[in-house]
């Protein structure tokens, strides 16, 4: 069952960068999109960035796509007023609750969170992923805001498509894209769009 939920967790995840739900029934994206935003407070995050457009951004720690997306918005950071608040789930292989827990149990969830993605396959560990060890201990606090993250993407419907990009465009309708953008035109217009 586990191989089965990695391999449709890929083919969501490699999916173009579209806007469309996961599954072709009903509710539409920019209803899913709409009921995440109304629970993103729910959300623990790792914030980038200072500005006051918000991007935000499930992703799993030992996510290929989600490590691809990051790389991607390195020339934005820190650029038109936009900030971008990682989202850790824990969906993908058995290290993803532990390397999350590592994240958000650093003194420096930032720091910890560029570990991960800048040394990805590079673990000390020799896990696949990311590269930051796992915690050998997850503390209950920290395991109800992985749980609390994972709530948010299951109560919108929407179950192991990451990266997920939700946000509210500068018309206030809210926006929801699943994978890594298959071009930097494709992100371009995307981030233009951030209200």
């Amino acid at each position: 069952m586990m191989k089965r939920n990695l391999f449709l967790l890929m083919v969501l995840a490699n999916l173009a960068w579209v806007q469309s739900p996961v599954w072709a029934a009903s509710p539409s994206a920019e209803q899913l999109a709409a009921r995440m935003l109304d629970r993103i407070h729910e959300a623990t995050a790792v914030p980038e960035g200072q500005g006051q457009r918000v991007v935000n951004i499930f992703f799993d720690p030992d996510c290929p796509y989600c490590h691809k997306l990051y790389n991607d918005l390195r020339p934005w950071v820190g650029k038109d007023n936009l900030q971008l608040r990682w989202i850790p789930v824990a969906v993908l292989t058995p290290s993803s609750m532990t390397k999350a827990a590592a994240i958000l149990q650093a003194p420096n969830r930032l720091q910890a969170f560029y570990e991960n993605e800048n040394n990805y396959d590079l673990n000390a560990s020799g896990s696949p992923g990311g590269g930051i060890d796992p915690a050998k201990v997850v503390e209950p606090q920290t395991r109800k805001w992985i749980d609390a993250n994972d709530a948010v993407l299951k109560r919108a419907g929407i179950y192991y498509a990451i990266p997920l990009v939700v946000f509210s465009d500068k018309a206030g309708k809210a926006e929801l894209f699943i994978g890594a953008p298959q071009s930097a035109d494709q992100l371009r217009a995307m981030l233009a769009s951030v209200r």
